[in-house]
This record gives structure tokens, sequence and C-alpha cells, in this order.
């Protein structure tokens, strides 16, 4: 009879059967010939992962060939390697008629989300589930230097500052591969870290978002924070309970882009609404200036036992958008995307069986994407052009890019969106510029400024790939002669991921807490 320890054995005789023949393997369908060859030699039911052939190379063969047996290419496609953890149980004072509530899952999540699932094997601790994510994409051929932070569920500083500020800390620690002794340090220790975070993320309240509140989150390095908007009708976040209204939602949009960070809503269709309404609220989102996100998490509304609108629609008071009106209500809505938001997610990452009524088919977004083509509509949002993930279905040519502008007003101040992009539109790098007056003045700053394309190391550079091509650093440069020429600011203020410090040093800039700073 055979034992684990001989099946492992003969996996990994499997591997190293491969690992040999690599040097004679071009592409991912000779790969699958040589790793179906050798699962079937050594009597495996299955066949050997890309990652088991990683294990077994050396350390010089990794390098040869990560590309070729990298898997899951789209987690690093955008640039970096996204990391999301999830903070405890609970971590939220509100009670929304629609939220989930679990022992097992921070509010929102049911615990059975992929994040929420590393969450629970990991005890709900920073530190361990920052270093088993990363490990994962090692195992998977990808080399996680540069790495956005998303911290998820909740309502993050509604929490003790003291344990906001150890569960950041543990993050950094985690990516640092060592302990600091306070938080500071921690931050400090990423700038020149083996893994660096280049962008961290908090989601919560707009009317957890004042200028103090939101400050506080760009001390412990956050870049951008994601609002929970839900929606535009005050009539219907009453009657969910939702304990804001839409003019907390405009204040804190208003607070985030003046401190130069970038601003996410989640949006939330089908909230005690109709389609046309819906379809009008993504109209609203763009054409009011004091909204105007950079970024969109759709979630249409979905039914979950446990929730006061589970009882509302066991009543037949509710009733929730199913797949095909889902897509219809969003397809529609992102003709009026413009080409300064990225759409991020269009629909909520739960497991269907902890649905009772609603989209519970995971992959909406094809959904929504056929419904555009089938009535000739082109979506012009961030995501749907930017070239690395287009690189996966069509060639991405580099060298023949244009510098672009685009100027609009938004919450208050000028906002200038400067991208480089193809002859075939499509997108290789951007940086958004804010300015706006204040009792001291004019203040500009930088609140993102990002390369798109397969992720290259640190210092290194590719010729077929898209970053560290000097595209960020005409970017840069053409922001500082606006900033100077055209709105007469002194000083450029740039909000960095702790992770990104060294590159602006590089570039003239000084750390004034939270932002990098130059002299104009």
């Amino acid at each position: 009879m055979e034992t684990v320890l001989d099946f492992a054995e003969k996996k990994k005789l499997a591997a190293r059967e491969v690992g040999l023949k690599l040097e004679g393997v071009s592409d991912a369908k000779q790969l699958e010939r040589a790793k179906l060859d050798a699962s079937g030699k050594f009597g495996l039911p299955q066949v050997i992962r890309n990652a088991d052939v990683l294990n077994e190379l050396g350390a010089e063969e990794k390098r040869e060939f990560r590309l070729l047996l990298k898997t899951k290419r789209a987690r690093s496609l955008s640039g970096v390697s996204v990391v999301a953890i999830m903070l405890k149980p609970i971590s939220c004072p509100y009670h929304c008629a629609y939220c989930p509530t679990s022992d097992i899952a921070a509010k929102s999540y049911t615990g059975f989300e992929p994040a929420a699932l590393r969450a629970r094997r990991n005890d709900f601790d920073s530190f361990k589930q920052v270093s088993s994510r990363l490990k994962q994409f090692r195992a998977i051929g990808h080399s996680p230097e540069k790495c956005e932070l998303i911290i998820m569920g909740g309502t993050f500083n509604s929490e003790p500052l003291d344990y906001q500020q150890s569960f950041v800390k543990g993050a950094y620690d985690a990516f640092n591969g060592f302990a600091s002794d306070t938080l500071e340090q921690a931050i400090v220790a990423n700038e020149t870290a083996p893994n660096r975070i280049i962008g961290l993320t908090f989601e919560t309240r707009p009317d957890w978002a004042s200028p103090t509140q939101v400050m506080q989150l760009l001390e412990f390095g956050a870049t951008r924070i994601e609002l929970g908007v839900q929606s535009l009708d005050d009539t219907a976040l009453i009657r969910v309970k939702r304990g804001h209204g839409v003019a907390e939602s405009v204040s804190a949009t208003r607070n985030v882009k003046n401190a130069f960070a970038k601003v996410g809503f989640h949006m939330m269709p089908g909230l005690f609404s109709t389609q046309e309404n819906d379809v009008a609220m993504f109209e609203q989102l763009f054409s009011r200036e004091d909204l105007r996100p950079d970024m969109l998490k759709i979630y249409p509304t979905l039914v979950m036992p446990g929730t006061e609108l589970f009882e509302l629609w066991k009543k037949g008071e509710f009733e929730p958008y199913r797949e095909e009106i889902a897509a219809k209500v969003i397809a529609r809505g992102k003709r009026f995307v413009p080409r300064y938001c990225r759409i991020m997610r269009v629909d909520r990452d739960i497991p269907s069986f902890k649905i009772a009524d609603g989209v519970k088919k995971l992959n909406l977004r094809e959904f929504v994407k056929k419904e555009m083509q089938d009535n000739g509509w082109k979506c012009e949002c961030i995501r749907c052009r930017e070239a690395g993930l287009a690189s996966r279905f069509a060639k991405v040519d580099s060298g023949a890019v244009e510098m672009h502008r685009l100027d609009y007003t938004a919450s208050g101040g000028k906002e200038i969106f400067l991208s480089f992009d193809t002859a075939e539109d499509y997108l290789v790098a951007f940086l958004r510029l804010r300015a706006f007056e204040s009792e001291s003045g004019v203040q500009c700053g930088v609140r993102e400024l990002r390369v798109y394309g397969e992720q290259v190391a640190i210092g290194s550079r590719e010729e077929n790939a898209l970053q560290h091509k000097s595209f960020g650093k005409r970017l840069l440069g053409e922001a500082e002669r606006i900033a100077k020429e055209e709105l007469d600011a002194e000083e450029l203020l740039v909000t960095s991921g702790v992770g990104v410090r060294e590159y602006y040093r590089k570039q003239g800039y000084a750390l004034q807490t939270p932002w990098m700073v130059k002299r104009l």
C-alpha cells in the first residue's frame, strides 16, 4: 500500500525530471507535456504543479526559468503583488441591515472568502497572514518585492488605537522579515526591505474619514482609502440603517483628496433602488464635482442569512438583482466611467452557498463584458485599458507611447491626470496631480504615480517589460513643471508608499511625514 511519504517522493522525482528538461522547453504547451510525461512515468494520479517543479530547482535555475514556471501571472500584471489581510472578527460598531456578522470573520465578511479563510488559518494575526501570503507567492514563481497591502474588514479606524498600531506593525514586520521595537522603526525598515509596501489601503466609512482620521491613516503609510459610500440616495441609506448620508461621503471624499491620497468608493446597486435609478447613480458619481472617485468597487446588493435584509426578503419586501439584471445595470453604468477611474471589482468574492439571493456566480465581470459588447459599448476605465492585463491577449508596444493630459475639477480642487498611452489606447503609466487653495496658499500634490506591466525586481531591467523604462520619471517631471509654471506652487508633495520613498529621494524629494516633499 502506497504511503503519503511514497507519494511525496514520487512528486519530487517527477518535478526533478521536468527540471532536467527545462532547457528544451520554450512555452507553456511544451511545459505541460513535460509535466504530463513525468507524472505518468512515476505513476502519479494527477499532473504535478509548476510550484512543485520550482521547489526542486536551484537558485540560479529559479531565476532562469521563473517566467516560464510562474502561475497566475495576472496577480502581478498590474505591476505589484497584492496582499490582502483581514481584521479580527466583528471590527465594526454599526449594524447595517445588509451586512453579515460572524464570529469567524470581520464585519461584512462571512469567513469563507479567500482572504477570510487565510485570516482564519492564521488566527487573524497580521504578521502570520502576510508571511503566509508571501510564501504562497514565492511558491508559484512570483517575486513579491513590490507589494500592495490591503487591510480588509469592518471599520479599521473605529478599533482602539493600540490594536490599529499593533496590527499595522505586525504587517510591516512580516514584509521586513524581522520584528522591530516600534511601528515607526518598522515603517523606516520597510523603505529598504526585500519586500516593500508600495501601496497601503484601508477600508473605512465616510463618517470615519475626518481630516484628523485621514491623517492618522496616512501616518500608518496609507496611499488609498476606500469609503463605503454604498448609495447616493439618503432614503435608502436611512432604510438600511447605514448611519450616515451622502453629505458625509462628499466631505470624506474631499478630506482624502486634500490629503493627496487616492479615494475608492464601494457602491451597492440594487439597494432599495431601481435599474434606472442605479444607472443614474453611476452617472452622478462622475457628473457631480463633489464626488468623482479614483476607483470603484461595485457590489450588487446580496441577501445574506442572518441579516435584517434577509428577514425583509423572506417577507417579500426586498428583491435583489440577479446576474442578468446586475450585468445590464453595471454595463449601462460603465459608459459614464471616465478614463481616470479604475473599476476594481464588479461583485463580492462570497461563495454562493452563503448567499440566499442575488448574484451567486463569480464571473459577473464576464456577463458585464458581454452585455457591453452586444450593445457596442466600450469601457474606458483604467482596468479595461491597462497595458499589463492587456498583454495577456495582445502585443503591447512600449516603444510607441504618447503622453496625454486630462484636466477636471473635483472636490473643490483641480485634478490633472497625466498618462502614457499606446496607439491602441493601452495605458502604460499615469499620474494624478491635485491642487487646491488653502489658508496658506496653493497646495499641490501627487496622489498616485503608477506604471503598469509585469512586476520587475527593484533595481532591475527586463527588455520586454514596461516597468523601469523611465515612464514614471517623465510623468513626475511633467507634474513638477505644471505645479511650478501653471499652478504657482512652491513645493510638490507626493503621497508615496513607504517602499517607494527611496525612489523619490533619488528624484530630489525629502521625507516630511507622511509625504515626500520637493521645493520647486
